[in-house]
């Protein structure tokens, strides 16, 4: 080292170094007449020794000759200053040369203030740029360079290095002795697979004995959207996910745990608000996802039979402040949208579909000839394409703070999300932010205090409409009739089938609109306490307030409406001019005192934790609406006339306790123990009813550490089998049904012909006996890695039977039977199933490194006991009986082919109704007469598949990820089976009876139909041409005495779903380091992606979303799904 002024480097415990290193170390060297500086340089490349002088007093350009073989470095020394008035004082590694003249005295004290260097690698060797290098307890800190370097000077004596970097685990190094350092930092996604976040706590995963599965930021990240719960889909074994819809600012998934139900949500170590708000969580924030699939999931007790979700969000690190901002922009179109033949076509089909049902034709020649021509007034309206953008755009931005010292410690974020949706009237819009500020403080030795803030503010606008009925307008609605009447472009036309016009629909001057708006805020404060006078135990005191505040607005709005070819008045569209205004608030107030032991004697592990815990929670609703007189149409209550004003109101609050205990105990890392107590208590029952106790024990055995397998099968890293018993269980049921009161009336009673005054309703039957619904849940399973990691896997088995669902006697009651029934403990089901996940990671020379990781799920629920009715008789047990079946079972007709004659229908099975085989046609489905009665009716059917509507009980997922130098890339595919999806009437014909059918989903003209359009059906000579579709009739596939029973009740409009999807792809490149430095960033990464890509399925569900929610009116009728194409960007300044 070279330096002008005396300066002097050394590294923590430099008090106690000594001579160790210098007396141990053989030096070679031979130079013949170089300087003294080259002399000393020489040493340093050669040994680890560092050379710390004043240039002012030591004469480094002096030559001198040394040679040296296998010597001390203080032989060497002696002969290089030899006859001069130079000393050197070694300290280990750290050599200081002086003038004895001046002396020695004072190094001990400039020791105190030295220098350190170093550098900081990830595994692979590459440099760690914008690593924080800090020195404890104070804010002197630095970050690595462009070549992961770094010099930090004023280090004291006794200091300890804490070197951090986002993704990667914070290592303290105490500096003893040594000025120079080489750290390799550990990746975070190594602690992931170390330490999981379970209930109350966090436990290594290796030591874990339930059925836990987790996924940390990293894999979180890889799918962007505005849904959280759409980013995890397929990720985790047993997480079931449907997305119903992709209707911006709607979350309303299907999410189950191993297909039990709505899951518990525990944000933070607190239960919140369900998956609603676990969706509308900003992906950012988000540290790591566990999910507690059985037994573990009894330590949160109530609530918790359906499982847990546990959502752990970033915190502060110690480290210098690092601002990072993430932006993504996005293009979204529609999966599943079918298509709907134009306004001729329609026309010639209504025809042929007349003909077939020896009706008079719908539309005459003359109309069919204006159509084709396209004559004004005649035109094709493609309402899809008239009103919704083939692009919608999306947009998702947040900024980000994070650093700390070993004291304080933060993490702040900000995050907004955008959607304008489909429609191009700009009437659909959501806008989300989201503000996170999460704070950890050492208030003195042992205590710290955590400050976690959160707020979420969204707003919603949609038509006026439900936009169910928006969307299915712009799919049912006559092609042939225009959007104004064709004799004044200023008058809206009545369209059929239900006078719904888009053109008002859309435009919230004419229609109205609805929008929602809502604040969410959570405020969390807990105190930490390592008892110093006791080993081991740690007390927290922890209180929560969450709130929700919530504005749903409606302006509805009223407006005429003219036939189409005549411009006579057609009544009026739209509803009667109104503004509606509904105000909820939700407040819940939590605390929580927690005691943790954990001892280790000799190889006994003991890890216990108590809690104590209070919720009370209060909702709040206030409604008001006023109709307008012609004046005023807009949304401001108070301008609207007073007389017609309406209101409504409720207040309600609830009240849960509990105390728990869990033990955990390991012996020697091999046989593995957890027991847990749960006490719950709730307001909804009796006194006797309140409290209830939930039971857990789960153990495990690492067969891995035993000899005979570390002896015998060194490739064998872990493996482990566990198994686990344990109830919970939920409140369910309205509250106090136990006490007798009355109840306030929806309407009063009118005095004096005038003032209406409100009543009072008596109860029902009073009943104290409703309590606690109870799940009892068995899991075994199977874990291990293999050749450190490079295979894993993990294999289940579970059963869960819940006891006591709520149900009613009604059925099984007699119908003199004069009150209403409260609800009782009296059903049961089964829910059944396994779970397999595998993995696979590798690492090809340098530079390429993959992984691969499947996971499968199959989940079926059993009903066991179902309160009803009592049977008429065995078909009717048969037919409407659910006790000891599966649910979701739908009842079919089995078929094999088509009819592709008349004269085949003489010896087919008669279809009941009047008319009997006489009215069918080719092309309709041959249905199997089971019993071999010769008739085809109710007696026929059998369970096949699974019901529409549900969650499938199916689901795996396939995730591929691979990097390559500075490129790096994800896909996952996603898939589910054994589910139907559902085809009404509605989606072949229009809806409303036979005069209002108004459209036909293009596939169903490949059907069956005569070759000569003129040609009489029924005529045992005309020709047929083939289609995959029967003959067009009314009520295509539903029940009616015409015949057209043959088509209803198959699989052909109940199809069984399977899929594959790509769920998500991306595509990043992380930018030169050299490209950094320039610009004076610490790193940056810009990516493409993409979600619902692709999707691999049977003909019957290409055409439309196999994941789209059904509704009322059939699978294509709901706002579609979502395909987007994202541009993103991630920058550490």
């Amino acid at each position: 080292m070279r330096c002008t002024l005396f300066m002097l480097f050394c590294l923590v415990g430099m008090t106690f170094a000594n001579e160790g290193y210098a007396q141990k170390t053989m030096v070679n060297i031979a130079l013949e007449d170089k300087t003294v500086d080259e002399v000393l340089t020489e040493l340093e490349q050669g040994t680890e020794f560092v050379f710390f002088y004043n240039n002012k007093q030591i004469d480094v350009k002096r030559r001198v000759s040394v040679r040296a073989n296998n010597k001390t470095i203080f032989k060497v020394l002696n002969d290089v200053f030899k006859g001069t008035n130079i000393g050197y004082k070694v300290l280990d590694r750290n050599i200081i040369l002086y003038d004895k003249a001046v002396g020695a005295d004072g190094v001990q004290m400039a020791l105190q203030a030295a220098t350190v260097k170093g550098s900081v690698v990830d595994a692979t060797g590459e440099p760690v740029i914008g690593a924080s290098i800090l020195v404890q307890g104070t804010t002197n800190g630095v970050i690595t360079d462009i070549d992961g370097n770094f010099i930090l000077t004023n280090v004291g004596s006794d200091a300890t290095l804490i070197i951090s970097y986002v993704g990667y685990k914070t290592q303290n190094i105490k500096v003893a002795g040594r000025n120079s350092f080489k750290i390799v930092l550990v990746e975070d996604a190594e602690i992931l697979d170390e330490v999981v976040v379970v209930g109350y706590g966090v436990q290594k995963k290796e030591s874990l004995t339930g059925a836990i599965a987790a996924i940390g930021a990293d894999e979180i990240a890889t799918t962007k959207t505005e849904n959280l719960i759409s980013n995890i889909q397929g990720k985790m074994p047993g997480l079931l996910i449907r997305q119903k819809t992709g209707e911006p600012g709607t979350f309303d998934n299907m999410v189950s745990i191993r297909g039990y139900g709505d899951p518990l949500v525990v944000i933070d170590g607190i239960t919140r608000e369900g998956t609603e708000e676990l969706a509308q969580l900003n992906s950012e924030d988000i540290e790591s996802i566990s999910i507690l699939k059985d037994a573990s999931a009894a330590i949160y007790g109530m609530n918790a039979a359906n499982g847990v979700i546990i959502v752990t969000t970033k915190k502060g690190v110690a480290e210098k402040t690092r601002v990072s901002y993430s932006a993504l922009f996005g293009m979204k179109n529609a999966t599943g949208m079918e298509e709907t033949v134009d306004a001729y076509t329609y026309r010639m089909l209504a025809n042929e579909r007349a003909r077939n049902d020896q009706a008079a034709p719908e539309y005459t020649d003359d109309i069919l000839e204006l159509y084709r021509t396209g004559a004004k007034g005649y035109t094709d309206n493609n309402w899809i394409d008239m009103f919704m953008n083939k692009l919608a755009f999306q947009q998702s931005h947040t900024v980000s703070v994070r650093g700390g010292t070993d004291k304080v410690k933060y993490y702040v974020s900000f995050g907004y999300n955008g959607d304008n949706g489909l429609l191009k009237s700009g009437i659909q819009y959501y806008h989300r932010y989201n503000l996170r500020s999460n704070l950890t403080a050492e208030l003195t030795k042992g205590l710290k205090l955590n400050v976690n803030l959160s707020g979420r503010w969204d707003e919603t606008q949609r038509p006026r409409e439900d936009f169910m009925w928006t969307f299915k307008t712009l799919m049912v609605n006559d092609r042939g009739i225009g959007t104004h009447t064709i004799n004044n472009p200023n008058h809206l036309s009545a369209i059929g089938p239900e006078n719904k016009n888009p053109f008002a629909l859309v435009d919230p001057d004419i229609d109205g609109y609805r929008k929602n708006r809502g604040l969410t805020y959570s405020a969390d404060v807990e105190l930490n306490w390592q008892v110093p006078f006791v080993k081991g135990l740690a007390l927290s005191l922890l209180g929560s307030f969450d709130g929700n505040n919530r504005n749903n607005s409606s302006l509805n709005r009223s407006y005429p409406l003219y036939d189409y070819y005549t411009d006579a008045p057609a009544g009026t569209g739209g509803s009667t001019d109104a503004y509606s205004n509904t105000m909820r608030i939700y407040q819940k107030i939590y605390g929580r005192l927690q005691a943790n032991y954990m001892r280790s004697f000799n190889q006994h592990n003991l890890n216990v934790t108590a809690v104590a815990e209070l919720s009370s929670t209060r909702r709040d609703e206030l409604s008001g609406s006023r109709q307008y007189s012609e004046l005023f149409t807009n949304d401001i209550l108070n301008q609207a006339s007073p007389g017609t004003a309406t209101n409504s109101g409720y207040r309600s609050f609830g009240r849960l306790a509990a105390y728990l205990m869990r033990a955990n105990y390991d012996y020697a890392g091999k046989y593995l123990l957890e027991v847990v107590g749960r006490y719950d208590g709730s307001y909804r029952y009796a006194p006797s009813k309140r409290w209830t106790f939930f039971p857990s024990v789960s153990a495990g055995w690492r067969l891995s550490e035993e000899s005979f397998i570390k002896d015998n099968l060194p490739f064998i890293t872990n493996l482990k089998i566990r198994g686990s018993f344990g109830q919970s269980g939920y409140d369910a049921g309205d509250p106090f049904q136990y006490v007798s009161a009355y109840n306030s009336a929806s309407n009063g009673y009118v005095f004096d012909g005038a003032s209406q005054i409100m009543g009072m309703v008596a109860p029902g039957v009073v009943t104290d006996r409703l309590s606690w619904v109870t799940s009892s849940i068995s899991n075994v399973g199977l874990d291990f890695d293999l050749w450190n990691g490079k295979l894993s896997g993990t294999i289940e088995w579970f059963n869960r039977k819940n006891e006591g669902i709520l149900a009613d006697r009604a059925q099984s009651a007699p119908d003199t039977f004069g009150a209403s029934f409260p609800k009782e403990n009296l059903n049961s089901n089964r829910n059944r199933g396994f779970e397999i996940e595998l993995g696979h990671r590798g690492q090809i020379g340098k530079d390429f490194s993959y992984s691969v990781s499947a996971n499968f799920t199959y989940a079926r629920e059993r009903s066991l006991h179902v309160e009803h009715a009592e049977y008429t008789s065995s078909m009717d047990r048969w037919l409407n009986g659910k006790e000891n079946r599966n649910s979701n079972v739908m009842w079919l007709y089995k078929y094999d082919g088509q009819y592709t004659s008349l004269e085949q229908y003489e010896t087919a099975p008669l279809i009941g109704g009047n008319l009997g085989n006489s009215k069918m046609l080719p092309g309709s489905y041959r249905l199997l007469d089971l019993n071999g009665d010769g008739r085809i009716n109710s007696s026929d059917r059998v369970p096949e598949f699974w019901a529409t509507g549900a969650n499938p009980p199916i689901q795996y997922g396939l995730t591929l990820a691979a990097s390559y130098k500075n490129f790096d890339l994800n896909m996952l595919f996603q898939g589910a089976s054994g589910y139907s999806i559902g085809y009404a009437n509605d989606d072949v014909w229009g809806y409303g009876g036979k005069t209002n059918k108004s459209y036909l989903i293009a596939k169903y003209v490949d059907r069956w139909h005569p070759a000569n359009i003129t040609d009489d059906p029924y005529n045992p000579a005309t020709q047929w041409v083939a289609g995959y579709y029967p003959a067009l009739r009314h009520n295509f596939s539903n029940t009616s005495d015409n015949g057209s029973r043959w088509n209803y009740g198959i699989s052909v409009w109940l199809p069984q779903a399977t899929y594959l999807r790509l769920k998500s792809m991306e595509i990043g490149y992380n930018l030169p380091k050299s490209f950094m430095k320039r610009i004076g960033l610490n790193s940056a990464r810009i990516f493409v992606n993409g979600s619902n890509l692709l999707t691999f399925c049977n003909k019957a569900l290409k055409d439309a979303d196999p994941e789209r929610e059904e509704r009322d009116w059939g699978a294509n009728l709901a706002y579609p799904l979502m395909r987007t194409y994202n541009f993103g960007l991630n920058i550490n300044f």
